[in-house]
């Protein structure tokens, strides 16, 4: 593809569709921002569930519009069909016509309907300006969370084990502190000040993942780092840099081997207390025991559930919609045909994305992926989130093989620059001429 081709198809954009992305975030975060103040059990579920309508109704249409169903790569294409055929059987099997299942359909975030339309984001422009929103969107959310954290600051302190702090801890960080690791991943397209803010909500997140003992977010939030050095070690050529990243990871290990000395402390009682305990086999067991070899091949629908009684003691019923196991989660709903097909496209793109590729974006976007795998035994990843919509703009990252082949330099140039993208990517033809 000519320079030209690059530039037409990747960097230009219409005033009119910019505005229309704009609203399209603007109606998600609208409706994350509701979803997880929601959570706290605090607020009038009336209010947010009407400020989630609104989201709905601004993203959806929007998100329609902006769509492009044009994929060039075949083997995507024939499986990325399949995969979203099959997706469709999955909803359409846990369709309930009542209302308190079109209430959870609709308005929870982590595992209501909406869960199963994020690979359509797979489907939205591949130009460099739906990048550039997406970092600022990420910001967005970081703010919010702080935000959030501020207001809710005792009770994210509460001492003990106390289940509501702890799901709020869960929801807060993973809706919207988690995205900011993708800041991290993609350093170089980022100033200073965004950088520092990036590292700041890790921190932030970290130390509330050790108060709250919440060991599955601590791996999550801290796994990163170290595909972070992956990424220093291939693209730079400064040894200082190298030397420095060592250091500080070597101070993380020293760091964790304090934790273990200070397992009597009442800051880190609770994370050493729990590091050992085992919380999943008996879930898992329950569930390993209630599923037949229909419903590991095809699963059980959207509202799938299975039997796991004395676990949830909230509960009024011991059926279970959710296993805190990705993995199963998928096969629970879709069966092992899901999970097949999923990995069938992700695990591909993680090597276009780190091996066929010139820049930064595309080998950050593998490594996301590579995170989402990794993180997906000890934790739930598949949500409508950021963290998993991230997923699916990372697959289509890495297999757009012109995306994958733009110079370092010019992508540097543009997330960088502050100037308006029509008159910055004037200044990019005038470089690629």
């Amino acid at each position: 593809m000519k320079n030209q081709d690059i530039l037409d198809d990747y960097l230009f954009w219409d005033r009119k569709d910019r505005q229309i992305l704009n609203l399209f975030w603007f109606g998600f975060i609208l409706y994350t921002a509701s979803y997880t103040i929601s959570t706290t059990d605090t607020v009038n579920y009336n209010l947010s569930q009407f400020i989630q309508i609104i989201g709905i109704l601004i993203f959806i249409p929007t998100g329609i519009h902006l769509m492009s169903y044009t994929i060039r790569n075949r083997y995507l294409k024939v499986l990325y069909i399949l995969y979203l055929f099959w997706l469709l059987i999955i909803v359409i099997r846990g369709v309930e016509f009542n209302f308190e299942s079109i209430k959870f359909a609709l308005f929870d975030a982590w595992f209501g309907v909406f869960l199963y339309l994020v690979p359509l984001f797979l489907l939205l422009p591949k130009k460099l300006i739906c990048y550039k929103r997406l970092f600022d969107v990420i910001i967005i959310l970081g703010v919010i969370y702080v935000i959030y954290d501020i207001v809710y600051i005792k009770e994210l302190m509460r001492a003990g084990q106390n289940l509501q702090s702890q799901a709020i801890v869960e929801y807060f960080s993973k809706t919207l502190a988690t995205p900011c690791l993708f800041l991290i991943l993609t350093y170089k397209y980022h100033s200073f000040q965004r950088k520092v803010f990036a590292i700041g909500i890790l921190v932030l997140t970290v130390i509330f993942a050790v108060i709250r003992a919440r060991r599955g977010l601590l791996i999550m939030e801290v796994l990163p780092l170290a595909l972070v050095y992956l990424l220093y070690l291939s693209s730079t050529s400064g040894k200082f840099l190298i030397i420095l990243m060592s250091i500080f990871l070597g101070g993380l290990v020293m760091f964790g081997m304090e934790f273990y000395n200070a397992s009597q402390d009442d800051l880190f009682g609770n994370l050493m207390d729990r590091g050992l305990e085992d919380t999943r086999s008996n879930v898992e067991t329950c569930f390993y025991l209630d599923m037949s070899a229909k419903d590991w091949l095809i699963g059980r629908g959207m509202m799938g559930e299975y039997f796991c009684p004395d676990i949830d003691p909230d509960s009024v019923t011991s059926y279970r919609r959710t296993i805190e196991t990705d993995y199963l989660q998928i096969i629970l709903k879709g069966g092992i045909i899901s999970l097949f097909l999923f990995l069938m496209i992700t695990i591909p793109a993680i090597y276009k994305g780190l091996f066929n590729s010139n820049n930064l974006l595309s080998k950050a976007a593998a490594m996301w992926i590579v995170w989402v795998l990794l993180i997906m035994y000890p934790s739930t990843v598949h949500t409508f989130t950021m963290q998993y919509i991230l997923l699916w703009l990372a697959v289509g990252i890495c297999y757009s093989k012109t995306i994958r082949n733009i110079p370092e330099q010019i992508l540097v140039e543009y997330f960088k620059g502050h100037k308006d993208p029509i008159e910055k990517s004037t200044d990019f033809r005038n470089q690629i001429h």
